[in-house]
């Protein structure tokens, strides 16, 4: 009697075990990533899907720097239009993908390598990878975009193991094409990856023997071309000419150009350009100071201006004398890629060198780097556990996979397609031919993104979607470890040499070697050597976490007003110094000595960490002194402004009862009485009640806090606002629900006008605190909205509930 075959689970036991590790993984991530507001493009891709789903198409990029790839934001829309802006069902769906991405690469590694060592262990670098994990959580495309990635190589693979005579034989390619499109709606960047991809279908049909090489090549084209031009069609007319997929390659592009130029990376000159096509805010005179040479001391020009600009260039001076709602994103991007074209005439070596340092760039780790969440791990802020995972299974997963890949490349070429010691050439349409075809493709789309990505500019979050194809080629190297002797030839000592060049780049122990001053960083950021290399930023941020710990305590009872447990924590050793300098003073105001703080503070050689710390502990004591004018002018400069310091002021302040029990809102003494409020501003065109118009409001978030200290009398009284909601005319005002100690106050319904509205609250015993809290639906504003963000509010996407003029118990 025959052997029953295994069953698919048998037979699959790596792709189980590494889906199981997975799976483990991506459950301990879940909600505990050290993150701290939006980063990246998350704003953008939030504020884009949630118009989408209130059904305003694309609208929201006509306003913003450039224009997006559709599917993802057409992604997030499908879960905001469901589930509202809760992220985690985004990140349920993201997660499930990320475990299909394993399985994909899975699949990919049995087309590529023999048995199922090479698949399991490129599977389990997958599943374990931190990035791919992580990203889950994240409003970033690269999830789905791996998704469709891997399922079009997956498939095209697929195409090439077919006989080219099987009925059918095109399908799988051309549902490789559809693939390819949908990635391409999700990143533009893949759009000039087809060609390439249907140049491979040409060259692997002339291996399998069609008798029609360009059959094939066609219909992955025409597949993807038919997938992408409806989108294009419609971009081209929603933004006012052609647009084949987004305007970000343009912007990119400028910016790359332009940090050659000023050699040096600054954001800041190719927003200003942007913004001076842009900003309907700004008049004539404004829009041209922006396209300007910065001028510094003695009038010499500290940073050049818009190249197009000093050479008068027709086309930006026209667009300049209209205004910028007249201005389509398509000539935007137009304009875009003429200035960066002026910058490449004017510096074309400085730019070659610029790539040639993006490129080194793409392989080195850059720790602090927005995606790796690592904000603030030098004070302590991220936990021990987050630390030590990224460097396990982030750093160090990626520097012993890269050159492992790069063997593992090596031992398969040979495998597929060349002589060698103990190997021989494959006969045509064999399965180790088609497997080299399917890497020749991996290795045009390593090569493709190695040449362009340098052009633009390099970032971490740039290598992630080369990783998949790295842990197939790593996993080869791994399972073929005894055949490593097949590396003995010219060819293969050539990859081993670039193996370890590779290795060199991105772990860089040659800084250690770096002449440097004493407790200088080293100017190389990667796996080993000094700071800020992954080693020893990993151990500052474990050795910092104990001192962020200590700052923790000390915020809490300040911040209760608890003068106890305040006095233990100043006296923590592990206290920063420079919390102290916060602390001590706060806690001087506490007992009832805001004079010996001030003096303190005056006499004190440390500060705080950063300056506005100062200028709100300075004003909060003066508040407490009772000299509500210099505490006004302490907490009212810009520095205090630029960082809207309101959560810090909520935590670290115990501030005194307010004068008459009213909290004027914006007016720079409400720090510490609030909590879940936006910069305030003047608002000219809101209408008051006295039939006038204009205050100084703040917009407040879904759920924002009132503090009123000491407020409490014995009897009954009632809490009275004057508040609006300029929400668009499409959405109606919201409805703002009060609460105190989470026992229901009542609900209001502001107007488009400030109004007064008035609560009834319970009574409280004389000197008792009333804390309340307002929940209320969100809006996002336009994008114009997001690009005036400022200082730390860069970036972080505002939703707007209400507005505040005033508060006051009665």
């Amino acid at each position: 009697m025959g052997l029953r075959p295994a069953s698919p689970l048998a037979r699959h036991w790596p792709l189980l075990l590494a889906l199981a590790a997975g799976l483990a993984l991506r459950a301990l991530l879940w909600g505990a990533l050290p993150r701290i507001g939006l980063i990246s493009d998350e704003a953008e891709y939030l504020a884009s899907a949630d118009w989408l789903a209130l059904g305003r198409g694309f609208a929201w990029h006509t306003q913003y720097l450039w224009t997006r790839a559709p599917l993802y934001p057409l992604f997030l829309a499908g879960h905001v239009a469901l589930f509202g802006r809760e992220l985690a069902p985004i990140a349920v769906s993201q997660t499930a993908l990320s475990l299909l991405n394993v399985a994909l690469v899975y699949a990919l590694a049995l087309q590529t390598a023999e048995g199922r060592t090479a698949p399991g262990v490129a599977a389990l670098l997958a599943a374990l990878y931190l990035p791919l994990a992580s990203y889950a959580q994240l409003l970033l495309s690269e999830t789905l975009f791996l998704s469709l990635l891997l399922g079009a190589f997956l498939l095209a693979g697929r195409w090439a193991a077919r006989p080219a005579s099987a009925p059918g034989a095109l399908w799988p390619l051309a549902a490789a094409g559809v693939l390819l499109g949908l990635a391409t709606l999700t990143r533009g960047l893949t759009l000039l990856f087809l060609p390439l991809a249907a140049g491979w279908a040409w060259w692997q049909s002339g291996a399998r023997g069609a008798p029609r090489r360009s059959l094939p090549a066609a219909a992955l084209l025409l597949a993807a071309g038919l997938t992408v031009a409806p989108w294009s069609i419609y971009a081209s007319r929603a933004y006012g000419g052609p647009v084949a997929i987004d305007t970000t390659g343009a912007f990119n592009l400028l910016l790359g150009a332009r940090t050659a130029f000023d050699r040096g990376r600054s954001d800041a000159p190719t927003r200003n350009f942007v913004l001076a096509i842009l900003d309907p805010q700004l008049d004539e005179d404004a829009r041209r100071a922006l396209l300007e040479p910065r001028r510094g001391t003695q009038s010499a020009v500290a940073r050049p201006g818009s190249c197009l600009y000093e050479a008068g260039d027709a086309r930006l001076l026209a667009a300049l004398e209209r205004p910028p709602a007249e201005i389509s994103q398509a000539e935007r991007q137009r304009l875009m890629s003429a200035e960066a074209l002026c910058l490449l005439r004017a510096a074309p070596v400085a730019f070659a060198q610029k790539s040639l340092g993006e490129l080194v760039d793409l392989f080195q780790i850059n720790y602090t780097g927005d995606e790796r969440l690592t904000r603030g791990f030098a004070l302590g802020r991220v936990p021990p556990w987050y630390l030590l995972a990224l460097f396990a299974l982030d750093d160090t997963l990626y520097v012993l996979a890269l050159p492992l890949a790069v063997i593992g490349w090596a031992l398969l070429r040979q495998a597929g397609g060349r002589r060698g010691p103990q190997l021989e050439r494959p006969a045509p349409g064999s399965e180790r031919a088609l497997a080299a075809g399917l890497l020749g493709l991996i290795g045009l789309w390593l090569l493709y993104n190695l040449a362009v990505a340098p052009l633009l500019f390099a970032i971490n979050r740039f290598r992630v979607p080369l990783m998949p194809f790295v842990f197939v080629l790593a996993g080869a190297a791994v399972a073929a470890l005894p055949r490593w002797g097949g590396l003995r030839t010219r060819y293969g000592l050539a990859c081993a040499a670039l193996a370890a060049l590779l290795w060199l780049v991105a772990a860089t122990p040659y800084a250690y070697l770096e002449p440097r001053a004493a407790g200088a960083p080293s100017r190389w950021a990667s796996y080993l050597g000094p700071y800020p290399s992954s080693l020893d930023s990993t151990a500052t941020g474990l050795a910092a976490r104990p001192g962020f710990l200590a700052e923790r305590r000390l915020s809490a009872a300040l911040g209760a007003g608890d003068i106890a447990a305040a006095r233990a924590a100043l006296a923590d050793p592990a206290l920063p110094a420079w919390s102290a300098a916060v602390g001590a003073p706060l806690l001087d105001g506490l007992e009832g000595a805001p004079a010996v703080g001030l003096d303190r503070i005056a006499a004190s050689q440390v500060r705080p960490l950063e300056q506005w710390q100062t200028a709100l502990v300075v004003g909060e004591l003066f508040r407490q002194l009772g000299d509500a004018d210099a505490a006004r002018r302490e907490l009212g400069p810009e520095l205090v402004d630029r960082q809207n310091p309101v959560a810090w002021a909520w935590e670290w302040l115990h501030p005194p009862p307010l004068p008459g029990d009213r909290l004027e809102i914006a007016e720079d003494n409400d720090l510490g009485y609030i909590r879940g409020f936006y910069l305030g501003g003047y608002d000219a065109t809101i209408p008051r009640p006295d039939g006038g118009s204009g205050a100084t409001l703040r917009w407040a978030t879904g759920e924002s806090v009132l503090r009123f200290p000491g407020a409490g009398t014995g009897g009954s009284r009632q809490l009275c606002l004057s508040i609006a909601a300029g929400w668009p005319p499409d959405l109606g005002p919201p409805a703002v629900a009060l609460s105190l100690d989470g026992a229901p106050l009542g609900e209001l319904r502001p107007g488009r006008g400030l109004r007064v509205e008035c609560v009834a609250l319970p009574a409280r015993p004389a000197g008792a605190d009333y804390t309340v809290e307002l929940r209320a639906p969100t809006f996002v504003p336009d994008a114009l909205d997001l690009l005036r963000q400022q200082g730390p509010q860069v970036g972080q996407l505002r939703l707007l509930g209400y507005q505040l003029d005033w508060a006051e118990i009665r």
